[in-house]
């Protein structure tokens, strides 16, 4: 097991939710020792995420960045247990924040964590689209925005809660409004990216249901660059090129 989980770890990746945690724990001043138990805690969650998601149960994918996925770089079971001990790894990492934090605070961010993994967030989502094998343009919309925006709210959204910032501020509010710009944004770049092979594969697909590629790549650039912070983040200017590229 343990050899499946330092494969999925070690797989290549862009890293953008470590680097959201990195880059609002550094606007905020949070503790290094704290910056780095949320970034590894958040990184851990994702990759438990693909491990599953890749599952023959779930999407049924035989390679991701092409190589191998860990269920069949290993087994099934081996692949579920590895991300099974992803995710209480990552719980128990961000509890060594305590040390740093204030209990308020802590037990505020990993509330929020929580939430943006269960039933309400990433794992409802992974249900919800299970559940749903064709669905309406507005239920593809939720299902990505628990799939995929939930952990970049977890990572843009956990530095401020564990500095002791109210979820109820102006600031919060502005950063949750760029979480869900930015999740948006990167799940239209990544259908734009895979379309032919979603097609192929039978997998949903926004691009499926909008009018053409260039409204739905428009509709991502302008959501994402409405944001007022959204200049303060390195992924940011990753993501607009990214949209701009694809062809």
């Amino acid at each position: 097991m343990r050899a499946a989980i330092e494969y999925a770890l070690s797989a290549p990746g862009k890293r953008l939710r470590p680097k959201f945690v990195q880059e609002v724990a550094q606007k905020v001043g949070l503790n290094e020792a704290v910056t780095d138990y949320l970034a590894y805690s958040i990184e851990m969650v994702h990759q438990f995420s693909l491990i599953h998601d890749d599952l023959p149960c779930m999407d049924n994918d035989d390679f991701r960045r092409g190589l191998p996925t860990t269920h069949k770089k290993f087994n099934e079971g081996q692949a579920l247990l590895a991300g099974d001990t992803l995710l209480s790894i990552a719980y128990e990492t961000l509890f060594l924040c305590s040390e740093h934090v204030a209990p308020a605070h802590l037990l505020s961010a990993v509330t929020h964590f929580s939430s943006c993994l269960g039933a309400f967030g990433m794992m409802g989502g992974q249900s919800l689209e299970l559940e749903t094998p064709s669905p309406s343009r507005e239920t593809l919309m939720k299902i990505h925005e628990m799939k995929t925006t939930a952990l970049f709210r977890a990572a843009i959204l956990m530095p401020l809660l564990m500095k002791g910032e109210a979820r109820g501020s102006e600031n919060f509010k502005k950063h949750d409004d760029y979480a869900h710009a930015f999740g948006f944004a990167f799940q239209i770049a990544d259908d734009l990216e895979d379309e032919a092979q979603d097609a192929a594969q039978m997998t949903k697909n926004i691009l499926s249901l909008s009018p053409d590629r260039e409204s739905a790549r428009k509709l991502a650039l302008d959501r994402l660059k409405s944001s007022p912070i959204g200049s303060q983040f390195s992924n940011t200017a990753l993501l607009v090129q990214k949209l701009q590229s694809i062809k």
